[in-house]
């Protein structure tokens, strides 16, 4: 993983890979997202958050990951952002494709972190003492205590609030593929970062310049991230086609999601509730208390307690579709505030 700084990055995308570009949801990338963010740009990092995050780093001693994660330059070994097998990805399945990584990618990866790499541009990096003796003990005993201290910062940083900021990633991409809709993918790609622009057939990270990285990969990975400024990627920095710009995985490009009105979401939550307010935001389209229940973390008997008091007030419609009742939110939720 990296950060496309003063680098330029082109990454090219036929006609099929821009059919395969995808949009995804990750737990594990968000927690990423918050780590890389305190390395790089911590003043961007709301307070609450960040005195958050560097408490539970000290009281739960999650050293190792803090070591190889939060630094101010350099690369953060890929295999703790395993490309998301799903649109929406469950937080234990993530931690468990880490905990489970290859003893050879563990190696080649921080292989690169050691020495560097020159075909991406890589700086070599000396990691802290710890992350050093971690290694010593061998690759699966490494990848699986990241995995544990990964699930232990995700659990007590992220897990309380991920109704509020799933559903805040969930209304970022709703708005992208609006854009799409209306201006086509390239305007789309315009629209993620004031760095990244859509050109030739290739979307550029940097600046326009001569040189960099060139990827030419059968797909790419869109994550929104809740961090602001930076840009996040994650590919396989080891494989052998590198240089001629080919990956075996389908790189994955972390973007900050669009910023919400905080004035409208406060006065909304204020006005129904946290968790109804959350519900809401996923009803936008028809969905059954199941899937209601796996975005917001909420159980599926709380989910249905809450839609029965939304549709008994109007705010939602109820059908049912063979063996399953769907909700759907009637109208914009916002319209109750003006």
């Amino acid at each position: 993983m990296k950060a496309p700084g003063g680098h330029v990055i082109r990454i090219e995308l036929s006609a099929d890979a821009v059919a395969r570009t995808r949009f995804a949801i990750s737990p594990l990338y968000q927690a990423m997202n918050l780590l890389f963010a305190l390395g790089r740009h911590p003043q961007a990092v709301p307070l609450a958050w960040r005195r958050q995050a560097r408490e539970v780093i000290a009281e739960r001693r999650l050293w190792l990951l803090s070591a190889l994660a939060i630094s101010p330059h350099g690369y953060t070994p890929d295999f703790l952002t395993p490309e998301p097998s799903a649109y929406r990805c469950a937080v234990d399945t993530e931690l468990h494709l880490v905990a489970t990584t290859a003893a050879a990618r563990v190696r080649g990866e921080m292989s690169v972190l050691l020495t560097g790499l020159a075909a991406s541009e890589i700086p070599a990096r000396t990691p802290h003492h710890l992350v050093l003796h971690a290694l010593e003990q061998g690759e699966g005993p490494f990848a699986d205590r990241l995995a544990v201290e990964l699930h232990e910062f995700w659990t007590k940083v992220f897990q309380p609030r991920w109704p509020r900021v799933s559903a805040r990633l969930e209304r970022d991409i709703d708005r992208r593929a609006a854009l799409t809709v209306r201006q086509g993918f390239a305007g789309m790609a315009d629209s993620l970062h004031r760095r990244l622009s859509w050109d030739g057939g290739a979307l550029v990270a940097g600046r326009a310049e001569p040189g960099g990285l060139r990827l030419s990969p059968p797909g790419l990975v869109l994550v929104p991230g809740t961090f602001p400024p930076g840009l996040m990627l994650s590919l396989d920095s080891t494989d052998s086609d590198a240089a001629a710009g080919r990956t075996r995985r389908n790189p994955a490009l972390v973007y900050p999601a669009a910023a919400d009105n905080p004035l409208d979401d406060q006065r909304l939550r204020s006005l129904l509730g946290t968790s109804r307010t959350a519900l809401l935001t996923h009803l936008s389209q028809a969905r059954t208390t199941t899937e209601l229940a796996d975005r917001t973390g909420l159980s599926p008997s709380t989910v249905s307690y809450h839609l029965q008091a939304l549709h008994r007030g109007g705010l939602v419609r109820r059908t049912r579709r063979s063996r399953h009742v769907y909700y759907q939110a009637v109208g914009d939720p916002r319209e109750l505030l003006s």
